[in-house]
């Protein structure tokens, strides 16, 4: 009988241990068809199948949280970046769970995060883009135009921050903030592949969202990049009207470079389900006086809370800007090396996004 009541008690103490965790299973899946005018140097047509995402990147996530007690709380992310395509991975650092990977401690006091996140001015620069941060021709293309390039060491991208310790403060009268820093391991320089990058929000006014970030990355020999960036959003009734701003510069052994990149537009929900977003952007290399001036727009249809159809179009003008990604699905570049050969891009994507 004591034997019993034991083999009870021990069974009864697993269940609360497991009611006090919790495990979810989440990501979309985006699978698009693109075809664009005037691509690569040869600046031929191309229709591409892209299965990383062209509204959404495509991902697998697991995530997990335990209540500690006190208003603490444990938790994990592990986010993999995948194709429709061909089941391979994309829009990450290439690996298993290349998007993020990293275990932290949540409660009044903010957030602490340990491992491979998002990194915050990114974050900051999406969160106040006129396309609602899709993946066709809008705020990430223009970042990969723009910011990459500063990118060092721990940072892909300066998309995701490896090697990262981040600390994110409560929101506390509309203010938010996440302060991020990775190490490079490089044995006697503590600065040599670092990147510190910081987010900051606004969000203290009903419809109004303000942002600003910036970043510092430096690589093994001396080389700097610098980022930094501000922007706002509105939302009234159906409509909402959304502009940033976002400048780089290289320095030391990077060769001098400064880009800048000014994105304006707005949205409008027609009806609970159907929705379109337009956007111009203008990102500038000041070092080479070269330009690409992007007009985007893209229309989105929910056949129910998880499931989109979406369709867009661009017009691109590359005036000796180099090689520019058209969007952040892989799908290439237009090419111009000088401003009076300027190239000319069009295209048009439609595709659907499920989430699960």
């Amino acid at each position: 009988m004591k034997k019993t009541l034991v083999a009870v008690a021990a069974l009864a103490a697993i269940g609360a241990a497991q009611a006090q965790s919790s495990v979810k299973i989440g990501g979309v899946l985006d699978g698009g068809v693109s075809s664009y005018t005037n691509t690569g140097a040869t600046h031929k047509s191309l229709t591409s199948f892209v299965g990383g995402g062209l509204d959404a990147p495509s991902n697998f996530n697991l995530s997990g949280s335990e209540d500690l007690g006190g208003g603490m709380k444990a938790n994990f992310m592990l986010e993999s970046g995948i194709s429709t395509a061909n089941g391979g991975f994309a829009n990450s650092t290439g690996a298993l769970f290349g998007r993020m990977a990293f275990v932290g401690l949540s409660g009044g006091f903010g957030s602490v995060n340990l491992g491979l996140q998002f990194d915050p001015a990114f974050v900051a620069t999406l969160e106040t883009d006129p396309n609602g941060a899709t993946e066709y021709a809008a705020g990430v293309s223009q970042w990969l135009n723009t910011a990459t390039s500063n990118a060092q060491g721990t940072s892909v991208a300066g998309i995701f921050d490896q090697n990262a310790v981040s600390y994110s403060t409560p929101t506390m009268g509309g203010f938010g903030a996440t302060v991020l820093m990775t190490l490079g391991g490089v044995a006697g320089n503590s600065t040599a592949n670092s990147h510190t990058s910081v987010g900051l929000k606004y969000s203290g006014v009903p419809g109004l969202l303000v942002t600003a970030g910036g970043y510092q990355s430096k690589n093994a020999t001396g080389g700097t990049g610098n980022e930094s960036s501000f922007g706002a959003s509105y939302k009234f009734g159906q409509a909402t009207l959304a502009a940033n701003y976002l400048e780089t510069k290289t320095s030391g052994s990077l060769a001098a470079n400064k880009r800048t990149a000014t994105n304006f537009g707005g949205g409008y929900e027609i009806t609970s389900a159907a929705s379109v977003t337009a956007g111009y952007y203008d990102v500038e290399n000041k070092t080479t006086n070269g330009s690409l001036k992007t007009v985007s727009v893209i229309g989105h249809y929910a056949l129910s809370k998880t499931t989109k159809l979406y369709l867009g179009g661009q017009n691109a003008k590359n005036s000796g800007f180099g090689g520019a990604a058209l969007d952040a699905g892989g799908v290439g570049s237009n090419v111009s090396t000088s401003a009076a050969n300027a190239i000319t891009s069009t295209g048009v994507v439609f595709g659907m996004t499920k989430a699960f």
